[in-house]
This record gives structure tokens, C-alpha cells and sequence, in this order.
């Protein structure tokens, strides 16, 4: 007992440094998201410098490209061609002009010719805060002709702070480079577009690239933070939850697990006592008895001096419970309690399984990234109790448009992938066939509490290894294949293959 108390009081200290390594990771993984939008960003303006009617800011059919480009995208908050004076040529919102030639990201951009992007601001029209990005467009002598300019909302980030508030349970700020509060949630202060540079835990924090410190909030409250960098704009992410909050859900877990311990260890002594008595005492019981018996006069030498038999079916169902138990268990930690399908637990296992196989007894794989299109509003327009049977039977689906052997998992939300086995690394006809299956499945229309419904599906596609030696590095082809296919309009295949050369390096 005294061991287990030292190992639970262990426990409680590895939970609290769970607790601030937790809310590190949870902070990178806002940084994280930033970079991936800059570079979604960044490939976009580079395409859009490619297209004559935007080199040349051709009025009319430079605008309608533009406002095109803000619908596919929804970090846009728009796009604009300025010249090398800073003056607007063409536009996708119908703002009225501005001259940006004083602008320190405009003035970056002509200096070094290159991408770059803004610090955070605060938007005029919406009081929102956001970035600006801005690409030199160079003409044939090699000076700057023109300047491409997108917009980036950060509504991106109020979704991520929200649900990263909900997995902490803690308080997502975001503070720009001088410590002015530019989002967070949740908000109880109203403390959005203050200055909060003078405070000692905000001064810490402004210091660091990253890193956790414990101390009071901004509400006064002792927290653990944790916090990191915004790429290119020196903002800084903050995930922060209470300190108290953290030693009471350790203090339960070790409470709960002292009173589990002293339960067990009681329920192994009764056991042990029932045993003995099962197998041993009883049997010297019966033998004592035997013994009286053959010492009284009531001998009889046919009688049998045995013990009372023992019943190892009881064992035997004792052991029928633990594997069900563990089959139970099993499926609550690896299977998706709504489709049926493997979770992600499951399939990032599975991929380290895959991994860890001797290269000559791995056989090649085909990756596909499924992605559900329209089914947003499906939850929207009927329930999220109408959109969980819709994926149940999505579920059901996709294990049918897969042989014995292979893997379907769903990753989360309406995403899935399927993983299949490939006679060798030239099957790439069979994965495409599955896939055309997997639409055209999806495709189909789906009855839910009454409601007919219809949605579709894109599907990216890598082989492993023939589009990447390593199989992390095909799950990244396959998910940037999955972006072009619901970029090139959805409710399509596409391969890693087929990805142009740049924007298979660039996505």
C-alpha cells in the first residue's frame, strides 16, 4: 500500500506536467495552423502573378478573377493589385481606394522584392483583427511593376481558440507583438484591444519565442500558460488554464486511485481467502473428517477418504470475462463509436505498425484522403442528431467499397481515409477504381430521420512508395492531393501524380 501511495503521489506530478506540457502543445498547434495558412497564402499570390488579366490589372476582368479567388478561400478577406507607388489598380472588394505606399509591409515588399507579411491589424470596416500579405510582381528589367495584396481573416483562429478552449478547459488569448489583446476566448472581461504590455505575466511572455510560465492571469487567478510564436508577425498564442483547476482534478485522481487500490487489495485478499478455503481448507477439513471417520466405529473400508472436488469452471468463466472485457476495452479505445470504422487512434497506430515492418516484407500501399462535401449544412439545415446517421451510413459505405485486409478509419469530423494493399507499387489503376467506388457510393442519396439528403465526396490519392519513400511523408501527398481535388471542384479523384510540379511542393 505504501508503494501504491508513492506511485499515485508520482502520478499527481506527472499529471501536472501533463497539465504544462499540455497547454504548450496546444499553443504550438495555434502557431502551427498560422504557418500553414502563410503558406496557403504564399501559394495563392505566387499563382495569381502567373495569370496575365492580374500582371496587368486589366480592369473588369481582374476584379471578377479577384472576388473568385476570396470565395474559394475562407481566410480571404480580399485581394488587391497595387502599383509601385502604392496607388489601387483592381480590387476585390468595393472599398474605396487606398494609398499603401506608407504602409511598412508595402515598403518591406519593394525593398527585398519578396513575400512578406504584416503585422497584425485591426481591420476599419469589421474591428477584426488580421494580417496582410503582400507579393511584388516583377516586371522584364527586373524592378517591381506591381504588388499582389490578400487580406487574412483571423476567423480561422476564433474556430481554433474555441475548440482548443474546450479540449483545455482553460482561457486562448492572442496578443500582438507590443501586448495588446487581440482575441480571446473566452472573453468574460471584455479585455479584447487592450494593452495588457505592463502586466508582469504579459511581459514574460513577449520575451520568450515560446515556452510555459506559471503565474496570476490576466483576471488575477493563478494559471499555468503555456504559449508560442505566430510566424512572420511576432504575435504571440497563449493557452492558459487554472492552476487550482489542475491540482484538484490530480488530488480526485489520486483519491479515486488510493480508494480503487484499497478496493483491490481487499477484493485480493477475499479472493485469496476463498481460494484457500476452495482448495485447501476444505480439502483438510474433509480429510479431518475422513480421519474422525476412519477413527470412530463406524469404519467402513470401501469408503473413499477424497476432498471435496474443486470447480475450474468458475475459473473458466472468470476467464471468459476478462476477454470480453478486454474486447470491450479494446473497442472503446480504437474504434469510432458512430461508423463502426477504426479511429484515428487506431489508424496512427496502424501506420506505425506499417512503419516498423522490414522493408522486404512491406507491400505497397494506396493512401486515400476522403473529405465529405456539403455536409455542413446538413447539420445546419436538420440537427447534428440527422448529420450523425448520415455518417453512420457513410460509415457503412466505405466499409463496403473495401476488400477483407484493407483499412477505412475515420480521422474526425466528415474526414476519412481508406488504406489499400497493393499487389505491388504499379496498382495504381485498382486505387483509383476504389475510389470512383467511394463517390459514387457517397454519392448516392441517403434517407435520415425522414430527411432525403445528398452529399458527395473528394478523394486524394498517393501510393506508398512510389510517390514518397517514407509513408509519412505519402499521407502528406494524399492530403495535399485531397486539397487540389476540392479545389478543382470537388466530388473528385485526385492523385499526388497528376499534382502539377509547383503546386506539389508549394500546397
Amino acid at each position: 500500500m505504501v508503494l501504491v501511495l508513492v506511485l499515485l503521489l508520482q502520478e499527481r506530478s506527472q499529471d501536472i506536467e501533463r497539465a504544462r506540457e499540455g497547454t504548450r502543445l496546444l499553443a504550438h498547434r495555434g502557431a502551427l495552423q498560422q504557418t500553414q495558412i502563410v503558406q496557403q497564402v504564399r501559394s495563392v499570390l505566387q499563382l495569381l502573378t502567373l495569370v496575365p488579366d492580374v500582371r496587368e490589372a486589366i480592369p473588369g476582368r481582374c476584379t471578377t478573377l479577384l472576388k473568385q479567388t476570396t470565395d474559394l478561400y475562407p481566410w480571404a478577406s480580399g485581394f488587391g493589385v497595387f502599383n509601385a507607388d502604392g496607388n489601387l489598380l483592381c480590387s476585390s472588394n468595393d472599398n474605396r481606394p487606398v494609398n499603401l505606399a506608407q504602409r511598412d509591409y508595402f515598403k518591406e515588399a519593394l525593398a527585398t522584392r519578396g513575400f512578406t507579411v504584416s503585422n497584425f491589424l485591426i481591420g476599419q470596416n469589421s474591428k477584426k483583427p488580421r494580417v496582410i500579405a503582400a507579393l511584388p510582381i516583377l516586371g522584364a528589367g527586373g524592378s517591381v511593376s506591381r504588388v499582389l495584396v490578400a487580406g487574412v481573416d483571423l476567423g480561422w483562429l476564433a474556430e481554433l481558440s474555441a475548440e482548443i478552449a474546450r479540449e483545455s478547459g482553460g482561457i486562448v488569448s492572442l496578443f500582438d507583438s507590443q501586448g495588446t489583446i487581440l482575441a480571446r476566448v473566452p472573453d468574460r472581461q471584455g479585455l479584447v484591444g487592450h494593452s495588457m504590455g505592463d502586466h508582469p505575466t504579459v511581459r514574460r511572455f513577449l520575451e520568450d519565442e515560446s515556452g510555459i510560465i506559471e503565474g496570476d492571469g490576466l483576471d488575477g487567478v493563478p494559471r499555468i500558460s503555456g504559449f508560442a510564436t505566430l510566424e512572420d508577425t511576432g504575435a504571440k498564442i497563449v493557452v492558459a488554464v487554472a492552476r487550482d483547476d489542475i491540482l484538484a482534478a490530480a488530488d480526485r485522481n489520486l483519491l479515486v486511485g488510493t480508494g480503487v487500490m484499497v478496493g483491490v487489495v481487499l477484493l485480493i485478499v477475499g479472493g485469496v481467502w476463498v481460494l484457500m478455503d476452495v482448495m485447501i481448507l476444505r480439502g483438510l477439513r474433509d480429510l479431518k473428517a475422513s480421519a474422525a471417520f476412519l477413527s470412530s466405529d463406524l469404519f467402513d473400508p470401501h469408503a473413499p477418504c477424497i476432498p471435496a472436488p474443486v470447480h475450474p469452471s468458475e475459473i473458466g468463466q472468470v476467464a471468459h470475462a476478462m476477454r470480453t472485457m478486454g474486447r470491450t476495452l479494446s473497442a472503446i479505445a480504437f474504434e469510432d463509436r458512430l461508423t463502426g470504422l477504426a479511429n484515428r487512434r487506431f489508424f496512427e497506430a496502424h501506420v506505425e505498425r506499417l512503419n516498423e515492418q522490414p522493408a522486404q516484407d512491406r507491400n505497397a500501399i494506396a493512401i486515400l484522403y476522403i473529405d465529405l462535401d456539403g455536409f455542413k449544412p446538413i447539420n445546419d439545415q436538420h440537427g447534428h442528431h440527422v448529420g450523425d446517421l448520415v455518417l453512420k451510413e457513410i460509415g457503412v459505405r466505405l466499409a463496403r467499397c473495401v476488400r477483407h485486409g484493407d483499412f477505412a478509419a475515420r480521422l474526425g469530423g466528415d474526414e476519412f481515409a481508406v488504406l489499400l494493399a497493393l499487389a505491388d507499387d504499379r496498382s495504381a489503376p485498382y486505387a483509383m477504381d476504389v475510389a470512383r467506388r467511394i463517390i459514387a457510393s457517397v454519392s448516392a442519396p441517403i434517407t435520415a430521420d425522414g430527411f432525403e439528403v445528398r452529399i458527395g465526396c473528394s478523394v486524394g490519392v498517393a501510393l506508398w512508395p512510389t510517390d514518397a519513400a517514407e509513408l509519412s511523408v505519402a499521407l502528406q501527398h494524399a492530403d495535399r492531393a485531397l486539397y487540389a481535388a476540392k479545389r478543382a471542384g470537388r466530388a473528385r479523384v485526385v492523385t499526388y501524380a497528376d499534382l502539377p510540379a509547383d503546386d506539389a511542393l508549394v500546397t
